[in-house]
């Protein structure tokens, strides 16, 4: 039996072109988080969120990766699917100038803040390097007899590059105003959690196949992950951009000790999928969670519209307080207006300009 799963764990699986549900699940509850992170919350429910919330896509990336060739088609796809919807949403939302489109063609994180669009944007250019960089490692390593050994090679490289990146950009005054284009930095490290959940995905696999595991292995997956970084993501609070509440950040490369981040990180990631798996299996209707699951790409370039919306609205009707649980009433309710307003406008656009979101 062990024998089995190493097999399964290391062998290159080829998986069908179809939608998981519990994966699309794991995606609401991601881009739920997203939402929630970008509120006025309490301190430590947002150092809870950042400590693993972006991680988890690029986790859910590589669970669903099928190896490919690295042909035109490939490239023109992922041009299409992933950096052209950023390049449209963050003109909608820019100023207009000439010089600001120059700055968000660049892609990172500080160059679309002096385009005066949406920053929250940094995620689709990083994605789009992630997934270039992790599938030429993935192309590169299948052809080989010595697989295993070459990614693991790759992710020390990928890592050795990301902290060499952290150092430049902290010694370099280009970089430190600028960034990296496509936010690349990142994108290592987004392409690192990409190759954990590429493995994870073929050990889930194998797993599902042992029927005495289920249900009991991710409930009790679920747990211990959250009873652990209910303590670790309190013990990395690095400084960010926001001077009120330390947290780590990916978008800007705020990891603070990097041994914590990926023990957050990949811990919350498998309870989350650990989750949806045991939501998928228990909720009888999931329409709901799985459209916003599956159109969670367009929720991240529109959310921050309906939040500046909303945040006008808010004291009109008696929600101003400033205290924890006033907070936390506050983003429940707003919450819940970004979702129903979400929903008329991600019809609209797969109806009239599905190219925005890169269909």
């Amino acid at each position: 039996m062990q024998n089995d799963m190493v097999m399964g764990i290391m062998s290159n699986v080829s998986y069908e072109k179809q939608r998981l549900d519990y994966v699309d699940i794991a995606k609401f509850m991601g881009i739920s988080l997203v939402i929630f992170g970008h509120m006025k919350m309490p301190d430590y429910v947002l150092q809870w969120i950042y400590a693993f919330h972006m991680p988890l896509f690029f986790v859910l990336s590589g669970y669903t990766y099928r190896v490919q060739k690295l042909n035109k088609e490939f490239f023109v796809k992922k041009i299409k699917t992933i950096y052209v919807p950023f390049l449209l949403f963050a003109l909608i939302f820019c100023q207009g100038e000439m010089s600001n489109w120059a700055y968000i063609v660049y892609g990172s994180r500080n160059t679309l803040s002096m385009a005066g669009t949406y920053t929250v944007l940094w995620f689709l250019p990083c994605f789009f390097a992630a997934v270039i960089i992790f599938s030429f490692l993935m192309s590169a390593c299948n052809k080989s007899k010595l697989k295993v050994w070459l990614i693991m090679a790759g992710v020390v490289l990928l890592l050795v590059g990301a902290v060499v990146c952290d150092y430049w950009r902290g010694t370099q005054p280009m970089l430190t105003k600028y960034g990296y284009p496509l936010n690349v930095d990142v994108a290592l490290v987004g392409a690192v959690f990409m190759v954990v959940g590429y493995y994870s995905r073929q050990m889930i696999d194998w797993f599902n196949t042992q029927k005495q595991w289920l249900p009991w292995l991710p409930i009790v997956m679920v747990v211990a992950s959250f009873v652990v970084t209910g303590f670790t993501a309190y013990m990395n609070l690095p400084e960010s951009l926001n001077p009120v509440c330390a947290h780590v950040e990916m978008s800007v490369g705020a990891y603070g000790d990097w041994g914590l981040f990926f023990v957050n990180a990949l811990l919350m990631s498998a309870a989350l999928i650990g989750l949806s798996v045991l939501t998928d299996k228990w909720l009888k209707n999931k329409k709901l969670p799985l459209f916003i699951g599956q159109n969670s790409l367009t929720i991240l370039c529109i959310h921050g519209t309906i939040l500046l919306a909303v945040s006008k609205v808010l004291p009109k009707i008696g929600l101003t307080g400033v205290d924890d649980m006033s907070l936390i009433i506050q983003g429940i309710v707003s919450y819940v207006i970004v979702i129903v307003a979400s929903i008329p406008v991600i019809i609209a656009i797969k109806r009239y300009v599905p190219n925005l979101v890169g269909k």
